[in-house]
């Protein structure tokens, strides 16, 4: 057998050998196609491919894999992930083996986005015929022999991809040389050390892509999960079980084929386990094997029951766990993190795990944990006091009734905010409910990754209404929240996102003419064809901003700026050609909001007793779309052109 996401990591070499077999309309002899190859510009158009027996150690050197297996709910499919790292000089081997492949091909020392693609688009078809290594059989535990279950790949969930396979940064990137490659194919030399990733997901609108037979009485009964872990080296597994009362690991062992050689498997260690926060049972298994003893054969066995143990000790309290009497602080109805995981942790100690189960005196009032540990208190609309008494419960059901925490959990404040005119800062008015009789409050503005500065610290008493200036310098006109941290004696600290529903409002781009020496906004050329305008623009909000000139009909974008200066230069041979008479422009300033500013200036053009000589071509507009010329100017073209002519017949 193979490893079950390294299986899916291998196909992009198999792929790629079909691949270019298609390409070049060749059949390998060890991989058979199912149906026929369509050829059609270098690229296959369908192929079904056999990728049974092939495995990904026997091509690839990765410097460290993670595999990970979640079984659903249901016990009968899972969500197999898997992530392999190849760095620097096992990247140019696995490059150079890829491209090894085709000898009498494309074995030119280069590998090229084509074959990168084919693996994208057939590569699940390959790990679909893939031995997924693992078996789920429940009942008496085995050691390979009653291992009948196995895991089978869902080909339409599986995703594939690789990151860096063809580093197109690389300075040896080419253009493809390979006869009937891509037109916009790039290669690179197989010997690039550039890092490279390859990994293995559930596509996306899938639900899962691995299934096996459900298992009768879906993990309530003991159970054992095989897998064959040979030649994977430098690895580690992660499976997620679901949510199931009492389901522990009681034993683990792997045993090997024991070869002539003497070699075996007693170095594996025995795997991790832990409880999240939702109860799920995660086992982690770290494997490193040596890849040079292909003689040796290791099958590792995991037994699990949910048979209570003979012993087994309730959770308790440290010193670190809130005492009796504590409050702890909402921000009012809604869910509200009352502890971080990695405090929450603290609170108390037992070999396998425990969770926080509380019990309330007002109804709907309840506390949850997430996959990070971090605890939520949950309250109803219909109150906004209740008082909690929390126990400590470990996943085998173990807990002392006698040792519990009594807590207060409650609203702390009420709070309203209000933008100043200007759309810069604005106030908070906080008014505290009495849960406390004194709290330190801080604020701090907040817009995606944009924060205004911490606010000093203010003192909201019970009953008081508490004003604090909050910033938002640097923020994108729109939405923004408002982050409170609050401390109190004996009250656990709250932090809380407000929603005010808080908007700051766009401000108007400001633009400026700035007139030359003589007073003018205009300085025309010599032959009074071009002018050039000059002046500044700004925008409160420091949003980008950008420029359009507009005359006799045509729009000009073609803007010098630096800094808040700007510059243009602008013909007027689209007004000559339209007999339009030059005698103002429009500026307009948008920023990034869509706000506009918008004004008009004056350009008259000076009074010439020279004449203006014939007009400058009309630029094209930024719509590629111009005014029809006048016929007085295509006559007069029309003409010089005779002239020109007959000049030259004489």
């Amino acid at each position: 057998m193979t490893s079950p996401s390294m299986s899916g990591l291998l196909t992009h070499v198999l792929v790629l050998m079909l691949t270019l077999n298609a390409w070049t309309g060749l059949a390998h002899e060890g991989l058979p196609l199912d149906e026929n190859v369509a050829m059609a510009e270098g690229r296959q158009a369908s192929m079904d491919v056999d990728c049974t027996g092939y495995s990904f150690e026997d091509l690839f050197e990765y410097d460290f894999a993670l595999f990970g297996l979640t079984v659903l709910d249901d016990w009968a499919t899972g969500e197999m992930f898997a992530t392999a790292w190849v760095n620097e000089s096992n990247a140019a081997i696995v490059r150079d083996n890829l491209d090894g492949l085709f000898e009498g091909i494309s074995d030119n020392g280069y590998i090229s986005t084509d074959e990168r693609d084919a693996i994208r688009s057939i590569g699940p078809s390959c790990i679909a015929d893939m031995d997924t290594r693992l078996t789920m059989d429940e009942g008496v535990p085995h050691d390979g022999e009653g291992g009948v279950n196995r895991f089978q790949f869902v080909q339409e969930g599986i995703g594939l991809d690789e990151v860096n396979l063809v580093p197109l940064d690389h300075e040896g990137v080419r253009t493809c040389q390979t006869f009937g490659s891509t037109s916009n194919c790039k290669e690179v030399p197989t010997s690039a050390t550039d890092n490279l990733e390859i990994t293995l997901d559930v596509a996306e609108g899938e639900t899962n892509n691995v299934r096996w037979d459900q298992l009768p009485n879906a993990g309530a009964s003991n159970f054992t999960l095989g897998m064959n872990i040979t030649n994977m080296s430098n690895a580690a597994l992660v499976v997620t079980f679901p949510a199931l009362s009492g389901l522990r690991l009681v034993d683990f062992r792997v045993v090997d084929n024991a070869p002539a050689t003497g070699d075996t498997c007693d170095h594996i260690a025995d795997p991790s386990f832990t409880y999240l926060a939702d109860g799920r049972l995660t086992i982690t298994q770290l494997v490193n094997f040596d890849r040079t003893l292909w003689d040796l054969e290791c099958h590792m066995f995991m037994d699990f029951t949910t048979e209570a143990p003979v012993n087994n000790d309730a959770p308790a309290w440290t010193e670190a766990a809130p005492e009796n009497g504590s409050v702890i602080a909402t921000a009012g109805a809604g869910t509200t993190r009352m502890a971080a995981g990695a405090t929450a942790f603290t609170w108390g100690e037992d070999a396998d795990g425990w969770q926080l189960m509380c019990e309330f005196d007002q109804p709907d009032w309840t506390v949850t944990a997430n996959v990070l540990g971090d605890l939520f208190v949950n309250q109803p609309t219909t109150s906004s006091v209740a008082n909690g008494t929390c126990r400590l419960v470990d996943p085998l059901g173990a807990v002392d009734d006698n040792n519990t925490r009594t807590w207060m959990f409650g609203t702390l404040f009420s709070a309203t905010a209000d933008v100043a005119e200007d759309g810069i800062g604005g106030v908070a008015h906080l008014t505290g409910t009495g849960l406390v009789d004194q709290a330190t409050v801080r604020l701090q503005a907040v817009q995606d990754q944009r924060t205004g500065e911490l606010s000093d610290a203010a003192t909201l008493n019970g009953g008081e209404t508490v004003n604090i200036t909050f910033s938002n310098a640097g923020f994108q006109p729109g939405v923004f929240t408002i982050n409170l941290v609050a401390e109190a004696i004996g009250m656990l600290p709250l932090m809380a996102t407000l929603d005010l529903g808080l908007v700051k409002p766009n401000s108007l781009p400001v633009l400026v003419v700035q007139p030359n020496f003589y007073g003018e906004n205009a300085t025309w050329s010599e032959n009074l064809q071009r002018f050039t305008l000059t002046g500044t623009v700004s925008d409160a909000d420091l949003e980008p901003v950008s420029l359009r000139l507009s005359l006799c009909g045509a729009d000009y974008t073609d803007f010098t700026v630096e800094g808040i200066n700007w510059a243009i230069d602008v013909s007027t041979a689209i007004c000559v050609a339209n007999t339009l008479e030059v005698t103002h422009v429009t500026l307009t300033a948008t920023d990034d909001s869509g706000g506009v500013t918008e004004l008009t200036a004056i350009v008259d053009a000076p009074i010439s007793d020279e004449p203006s000589g014939v007009p400058e071509p009309a630029p094209a507009s930024d719509e590629d779309s111009l005014p029809f010329l006048s016929i007085h100017l295509v006559l007069a073209c029309l003409g010089a052109a005779l002239v020109l002519r007959r000049a030259d017949e004489e």
